[in-house]
């Protein structure tokens, strides 16, 4: 693992230097720097301040939960009648969860996916809920249901996806497995540090190109290599087909959610995202001049977040 190390460390403290970081992720950064980048704490990275703010630490019967409610999202299981008493028969629909395992959930929920279910063998560290696919945390959950979402949107597997804050990488992982190569992510130098690794170790053989590696790594010439960058290398323009955001716009600083929500570098941006801060993802373009919005609904797997998708008007 010496050679992305060697490729991660430096980029990190060159762009730790010129970020903007809202309050929020001064705060997490805070916590990340309770803890040494270093070979022995990102292969446990799971467990410690590594990940704080972008990998959280749930517990397995909070990650069964989120199976269920995948399960429940892609319409294997029925969701509950809160109008019936728990206790009574019309509580539950005729198919639901009770007495199923997390392998059998998955498994149904497989047979709904467009794609095959193939979990991560490098988690971090984090031992939470086994299945017969592997480790599955809440997180992974949440990124089956996009992966879903995503084909859905474009089957064409040459589609070029950009992905603002990627957490701990899960997407690209994803992607990979699912048959998608040209994949980009924008994101924090601390973010950008545990994305690298994660997928060096999960995707030894996925080409990478980390932030000022190239000049302009977002040319169509790099399509086949998964571009780690930084926000700062953010490069507007329409090279992408679609544009993703998970619980982030709302946490950044109003001018650099402003940079991306309004650029003009995809004609789809899918946003899940809660609405608790000082402003919502549908409030930073209210009059809709650049984006039109296209649906909202509440996110089935992840109580407070709202999903949206968001359309370039032309």
């Amino acid at each position: 693992m010496n050679n992305i190390l060697d490729r991660i460390l430096p980029i990190l403290k060159k762009n730790q230097e010129i970020e903007q970081r809202s309050d929020l992720w001064n705060w997490c950064k805070d916590h990340h720097d309770q803890v040494e980048i270093n070979e022995a704490n990102l292969e446990n990275m799971a467990n410690t301040n590594l990940v704080w703010g972008f990998f959280g630490g749930t517990v397995s019967g909070d990650n069964y939960d989120t199976i269920v409610k995948l399960a429940q999202a892609v319409g294997v299981i029925g969701i509950q009648n809160p109008e019936n008493p728990e206790g009574t028969s019309r509580h539950w629909p005729k198919e639901n969860q009770q007495g199923k395992s997390a392998d059998e959930l998955l498994d149904l929920i497989q047979t709904k996916l467009p794609f095959k279910i193939d979990l991560p063998m490098f988690v971090g560290g984090r031992t939470s809920l086994q299945t017969k696919y592997g480790i599955i945390t809440d997180r992974h959950c949440h990124y089956l249901y996009i992966m879903k979402r995503i084909v859905e949107l474009f089957p064409d597997r040459n589609t070029r996806i950009v992905e603002i804050g990627a957490g701990l990488g899960l997407l690209g992982y994803f992607l990979d497995k699912a048959g998608y190569n040209d994949y980009t992510t924008f994101d924090l130098s601390h973010a950008n540090a545990c994305q690298a690794y994660f997928l060096s170790r999960n995707l030894p053989k996925r080409g990478m190109i980390l932030s000022g590696e190239r000049m302009n790594p977002a040319f169509i010439d790099f399509n086949n290599a998964f571009k780690i960058l930084h926000s700062t290398d953010f490069i507007p323009g329409l090279r992408y087909d679609l544009m993703i955001n998970i619980d982030g716009l709302t946490e950044m600083i109003p001018d650099e959610a402003g940079k991306y929500f309004n650029s003009d570098c995809a004609p789809l941006l899918l946003s899940i995202n809660h609405e608790i801060n000082d402003y919502r993802v549908c409030e930073i373009d209210p009059q809709e001049k650049v984006r039109k919005r296209i649906y909202r609904y509440p996110f089935w797997l992840r109580g407070g977040y709202v999903e949206e998708l968001f359309e370039l008007k032309t």
